[in-house]
């Protein structure tokens, strides 16, 4: 049995697959699955059932696979420590849904690391909830943050749930419409969906459901739902906040736009008559991973602007 073989099954239990587990490990997909089958001719049992939706664990295959992690971060703590003489290097992996609250908290965090001496990496990327929760799941994200409303977060709390991962849901939030200060709009103290007509609506293109649910369009649809509407699809924030502050009558809802970002852009938010909707963001943490240090770190730090109880290390439990 070697270190290679036991990143090999780790890797495979973290995916539910080995055609992903084969992908993130940069090798043909045949070549891992013979891998494994001669780890389990040695071991003399299976690790993994083998069906038609992926790879489930045998009973012995949880008692293994969970010895086998231990061992192989014990390893790769001792490689570190040669690499960088005793000083093991902070990392997190980070994925959520765009926001700018979340986008402010991670350069506090990443503030809060160089202030150390330790050497650090930090992956962060914004992309949709589906995107979310499938790379929590499959171990490519550290801690995930699903930005959802009140209309679709049970959906997406479902999913979280049968991909094996804890969701921390953080205090809901009114929706709003978000426009630049010279929006013909900005003045006024009562904004209804009637007035917002004539405008051009801006949405992100490639969000599954609208974060909205009373948006003129379905975010991924380019469909008009107007007659003589005029919409604008983009595809990141930093797109999106450009549109909003050089688009006439450009306007999104939204919610939770830190204040920094509005006076960087010369943003505003107004609320509207419209039915009331919550935007709830949630962490999700997969029940399979240790929490690590950096995880626990950022968590509370969330947590804490929230007014919550911090998370522990044991198994992502809250003190």
């Amino acid at each position: 049995m070697t270190m290679q073989q036991l990143i090999y099954a780790v890797e495979a239990y973290r995916c539910g697959s080995i055609s992903r587990a084969a992908q993130n490990l940069f090798m043909a997909q045949p070549n891992l699955s013979a891998a494994i089958r001669e780890l389990e001719s040695e071991l003399g049992a299976q690790i993994f059932h083998r069906t038609r939706q992926g790879i489930e664990c045998t009973e012995f295959g949880k008692v293994f696979v969970s010895y086998a992690s231990d061992i192989i971060t014990r390893f790769e703590f001792l490689q570190n420590m040669h690499k960088t003489g005793g000083q093991r290097p902070r990392v997190l992996s980070l994925i959520t849904g765009r926001s700018s609250e979340i986008c402010i908290s991670m350069t506090e965090y990443v503030n809060r690391l160089a202030e150390s001496t330790l050497p650090f990496r930090v992956k962060f990327q914004e992309d949709s909830n589906y995107k979310v929760i499938g790379s929590v799941a499959s171990g490519e994200a550290d801690v995930g943050i699903l930005r959802a409303n009140t209309h679709d977060v049970d959906f997406f709390f479902k999913m979280a749930d049968s991909k094996s991962l804890r969701v921390i849901a953080l205090p809901p939030q009114p929706y709003v419409v978000l426009f630049s200060r010279k929006h013909p709009l900005a003045e006024e103290e009562y904004i209804t969906q009637q007035m917002l007509r004539p405008y051009t609506e801006v949405v992100h293109g490639d969000y599954e459901m609208p974060m909205y649910p009373f948006s003129d369009y379905k975010y991924g649809s380019f469909q008009q739902k107007e007659e003589g509407k005029n919409v604008v699809f983009v595809y990141d924030r930093g797109t999106l906040m450009d549109t909003l502050a050089n688009v006439r009558g450009s306007y999104i809802w939204t919610c939770s736009t830190h204040p920094i970002l509005m006076e960087t852009y010369n943003l505003v938010e107004r609320r509207c008559d419209a039915p009331p909707v919550q935007g709830i963001d949630a962490v999700i943490l997969s029940k399979k991973a240790r929490v690590t240090q950096e995880m626990q770190e950022f968590v509370n730090l969330l947590l804490e602007k929230c007014g919550m109880p911090p998370l522990g290390r044991k198994n992502g439990s809250k003190r």
